[in-house]
């Protein structure tokens, strides 16, 4: 009888657990911070935000990847609605990410297209949502905080949000 039982080390465990990905993560905000094109996002973080972002950065990729750790941090569509990111700001994301993140970090090519691959998984929730800001300016008498669905603005469309929520799973 043969043993069926998997013993592949996690992604978590092949990229050395925690604190790596914790560097890595810190990196990547980084990189992306410093970038001319997408680092517009950070304009008006803060010390404490960014810190924020960074410990649920890290949280949420160990939880996905086979760590231990407790995500307390928004779902990617409350995340990401109303930021406008583009096509072009993903694309440069990655751009960034594979040009000087991995590098900085060795990361071996296997390791590369996985990490890719799960992070692309998100990108129907992430990318083409309209800025909250625009919504307000076309809604002068909107409530800001009903939300963008009280105009009737609903983004991401509900199919994309369950399939994420399943990939992610």
């Amino acid at each position: 009888m043969t043993d069926m039982t998997d013993t592949t080390p996690s992604l978590y465990e092949r990229l050395g657990g925690y604190d790596p990905i914790s560097a890595f993560a810190s990196t990547v905000l980084k990189r992306a911070m410093q970038d001319e094109v997408i680092g517009h996002f950070w304009n008006h973080a803060t010390e404490a935000s960014l810190y924020e972002e960074h410990i649920n950065f890290v949280d949420f990729l160990c939880l996905h990847w086979g760590g231990e750790t407790r995500y307390r941090g928004k779902d990617m569509v409350e995340a990401h609605r109303g930021m406008g990111v583009t096509e072009k700001d993903w694309d440069r994301l990655f751009s960034v990410v594979m040009e000087k993140c991995y590098d900085e970090y060795n990361l071996a090519p296997e390791l590369r297209e996985e990490v890719n691959a799960f992070l692309k998984k998100f990108k129907p929730v992430v990318v083409g949502s309209p800025t909250y800001r625009s919504i307000v300016l076309e809604n002068p008498d909107m409530d800001i905080t009903k939300g963008m669905k009280s105009v009737g603005v609903v983004w991401p469309p509900k199919p994309n949000r369950a399939q994420v929520q399943d990939k992610a799973s």
